[in-house]
């Protein structure tokens, strides 16, 4: 299966309604169904953006959903992207291809793409069905039930794991530290360091024992547009923080 271009939100259309038509999904030669997904993110705020779960209250997914006959993986993402969390942006990689399992095997392929934010809007399709909210990628990994999801969380961008091993911090990944990178990724969550909440923090070299350190380079320009002005306040968590309550992940105020 051919994964085609890497899309933007200037190819799609933006309805008012949610499209449906299960009974045209794709599924695979066996008969397994596929799905397509986008995983948002805000690059400049180290924060994703997940929804709501219709069939597991309590739980917070992806926006995702199944990829139809008439369209490409990435046109169903960005597609299910806009109807279930109402976010605008552009393709920028492809995480992978995970199953997700169930008591009698595979349920479902689930194709997840990293999607960069461009804009949050207050009005979209499934707007009275869904709830959204920003989280860290430590709050994510709680948030979410699903081990797939799990992977796919673990393999974006924001895991501060992959973090360090971007070139200049522009997002491209080397193939060579791609495939060092599953190995990294198996690490406990506890001991994954936090990403810094600076952008413009370098990481500092390894002091030398026999020369002073070399000075440090002035960091590289960010080339991603800040797109906070675009994007709504995450809600307030109280005093007691994040931390010490899983509840305010449960029951979280909605963005708008």
């Amino acid at each position: 299966m051919s994964t085609g271009p890497i899309q933007s939100a200037e190819d799609l259309e933006y309805t008012k309604k949610a499209r449906h038509g299960h009974g045209k999904d794709v599924v695979d030669e066996h008969n397994i169904r596929q799905v397509a997904g986008c995983l948002p993110i805000d690059p400049l705020n180290q924060r994703f953006l997940l929804v709501s779960s219709r069939k597991n209250p309590g739980a917070w997914v992806i926006p995702k959903g199944g990829w139809e006959e008439d369209e490409t993986q990435e046109h169903a993402a960005l597609r299910e992207t806009w109807e279930e969390a109402g976010v605008k942006g552009k393709i920028t990689r492809h995480i992978g291809v995970f199953a997700e399992r169930n008591k009698k095997g595979i349920k479902a392929h689930h194709w997840i793409y990293e999607l960069e934010i461009s804009e949050v809007v207050k009005k979209f399709p499934e707007k009275k069905k869904r709830e959204r909210r920003w989280f860290t990628f430590d709050e994510a990994l709680i948030a979410t039930k699903s081990a797939y999801l799990h992977d796919a969380l673990r393999l974006s961008s924001l895991n501060p794991a992959v973090h360090r091993n971007t070139d200049n911090g522009n997002g491209q990944y080397p193939q060579q530290q791609q495939q060092q990178q599953p190995q990294q990724l198996q690490q406990p969550i506890t001991t994954t360091p936090r990403p810094s909440q600076d952008p413009q923090e370098t990481i500092t070299p390894q002091q030398q024992t026999t020369a002073p350190p070399p000075q440090s380079q002035p960091p590289p320009q960010q080339s991603q547009e800040n797109v906070s002005a675009l994007l709504p306040s995450p809600p307030s968590e109280g005093k007691k923080g994040f931390g010490a309550q899983l509840k305010s992940l449960l029951n979280p105020k909605k963005l708008g």
